[in-house]
């Protein structure tokens, strides 16, 4: 209001001086002079003016005291509702002394970080997940007397209950100096109880296979007795830390060495600190434990990985997920040559970006459940209220999820179709990089093509000797076993001998692509490259093949 009645008393004052200008150019003038009432007026907008100033000044200050009293209040409630968890790592004493004495074991537990404070609520919901992982710990992770004399270990075992905050966090990490996890046994007790497939675990590496613990139904145990064995357990603490109270739990395990189960949790369900973003119009809280940088991208720095859209960030190559298009807005979208403001975020083992129109900044809320008619929303965990808005809090790791899966329902209607017309050929695709494996994967399936995938050299070797693929397709800098070794073990097979092999490598030098031809690749495909091009290379040497192969 200050500023239009600013505007009106400059109008007023123009007005006058027109009619001076017009005075003064001869024109009869009729009636009483306009400029004395327009110079009252000016006046009087300027009085109003002044006093609509002073009101505002007032009510900045007014806001301001008002909001550092909310903090001071909000900062008291959170100090009630915060308590050590001490408390609940205390109760597990006497569960590791009478278990490990029923199991015949020495076992010893240290608690670290008594007095770290937690939300009450947090602490409850932790008894749980805390008694199955120490009872694990005493079970599965530690030896018996006579198995730690030999390995040279003390005959008595530790388990070490830590805890400790770490920005926004609690971190609370349940260790035991035991046998440690032997990925090779997960695998064979994982097939053995059909909980994945051989293909599957071909695939994993030993980090993916730690998480088959995770798995419904899964238990190495060898019998079923009142601790063990019955396949539950570890998946209901997985789901209650990362479902239930937004925390994140990792495995760390060296054999011989011991295990150690890391939960990542928020000092609060209540109030979280967020980055504020908005994507076509809307605005949206993304939690701030999960954002790990924020970027500003051009436009024109933004590339194509066949279907992925893709920015370099400090050498490594990054995935973006626009939010606009995952969450399927409809409002106004930035134009083509407007910057991205990207926040990165670590999901799965790797670095994503999540993509918006604009960062507002950084800000303490309080969550608000969507309650029970809204609890299914997906990719939301939450809401919060904005002054004069509502914004929905983002799961990130589920709207990653969602990006990634995003063709799911194109590859099941593809699959529907008869074998004849849905398989062109049998493609083996061996990347070490999940998002790009991925996209090639999507990119080859949607063209007809029956496609397997392996994450290294070694684990593709494996799947093409245990069948015959129609055409491979490889990458240059994989563990284990590279692309230049892979191809040359291919050609040694019989099988293989005159089976086009594709390079798709970001390595463009002609020394890289005289190695590639040396080893017996058939095309040289280089990063980041149109997704048509290596459609049209695949499409091309099998059509040779087939030609070759026709009387």
């Amino acid at each position: 209001m200050t500023g239009e009645l600013s505007t009106d008393r400059a109008l007023a004052r123009r007005i006058a001086t027109l009619h001076g200008r017009a005075d003064a150019s001869g024109r009869p003038g009729k009636g009483p002079d306009p400029r004395v009432g327009l110079q009252d007026l000016t006046e009087e907008l300027g009085r109003v003016e002044r006093v609509l100033s002073s009101i505002a000044g007032s009510l900045d200050a007014s806001t301001s005291n008002l909001e550092s009293v909310s903090s001071l209040l909000r900062d008291q409630v959170m100090r009630l509702r915060m308590v050590p968890v001490g408390g609940v790592l205390r109760k597990h004493q006497r569960t590791v002394r009478d278990l490990a004495q029923s199991l015949g074991k020495k076992v010893r537990i240290e608690l670290v970080g008594e007095d770290t404070e937690l939300d009450k609520l947090l602490v409850e919901a932790l008894d749980e997940p805390l008694m199955h992982l120490v009872r694990n710990a005493v079970d599965h992770g530690i030896e018996v007397p006579a198995e730690r004399a030999a390995a040279g270990k003390p005959v008595d075992a530790t388990i070490r209950l830590e805890a400790m905050h770490r920005g926004n966090q609690v971190v609370i990490r349940v260790a035991d100096d035991g046998k440690g996890i032997d990925p090779k046994r997960l695998k064979s007790k994982a097939l053995e109880k059909s909980i994945a497939s051989s293909a599957e675990l071909d695939t994993m590496d030993d980090r993916a296979a730690l998480e088959l613990v995770f798995r419904a139904g899964f238990s190495t145990a060898g019998a079923v007795t009142d601790v063990s064995g019955r396949g539950v357990g570890m998946d209901i603490v997985r789901q209650t830390i990362v479902a239930r109270l937004k925390g994140t739990i990792d495995i760390e395990s060296s054999l011989g060495r011991g295990t150690a189960f890391v939960l990542k949790l928020p000092l609060t369900l209540a109030i979280i600190q967020v980055m504020l973003a908005r994507a076509s119009g809307e605005t949206f809280a993304i939690p701030l434990d999960a954002a790990e940088r924020t970027v500003v991208i051009p436009a024109d720095e933004v590339r194509l990985v066949a279907d992925r859209e893709v920015i370099e960030v400090d050498g490594m190559t990054v995935p973006i997920v626009r939010l606009a298009h995952v969450l399927a807005l409809e409002g106004p979208e930035p134009g083509p040559d407007d910057p991205l403001h990207v926040v990165l975020t670590a999901q799965h083992g790797a670095l994503f970006g999540l993509a918006c129109d604009q960062l507002i900044g950084k800000k303490e809320i309080v969550v608000k459940s969507l309650g029970e008619v809204l609890s299914g929303v997906p990719c939301a965990v939450g809401a919060t209220i904005l002054g004069d808005r509502c914004a929905l809090i983002l799961d990130v790791p589920a709207i990653v999820q969602r990006a990634l899966s995003a063709a799911a329902p194109a590859r099941r209607a593809r699959a529907s179709l008869p074998s004849s017309a849905r398989s062109r050929g049998d493609i083996l695709l061996v990347d070490d990089s999940d998002t790009v494996r991925e996209s090639l994967r999507r990119l080859l399936v949607e063209a007809g093509f029956a496609v397997t995938t392996a994450e290294d050299g070694r684990a593709g070797l494996a799947l093409a000797a245990s069948r015959r693929f129609d055409l491979v397709s490889t990458d240059v800098m994989m563990p284990h076993m590279d692309g230049y070794e892979l191809t040359r073990a291919l050609r040694a097979l019989p099988a293989y001998r005159e089976v086009p092999i594709v390079m798709v490598t970001s390595r463009g030098e002609l020394i890289d692509r005289v190695r590639g031809f040396d080893a017996g690749v058939d095309e040289y495909i280089t990063k980041p490259h149109d997704r048509r091009l290596l459609l049209q290379a695949v499409e091309k040497l099998l059509g040779q093949k087939r030609g070759q192969e026709s009387p």
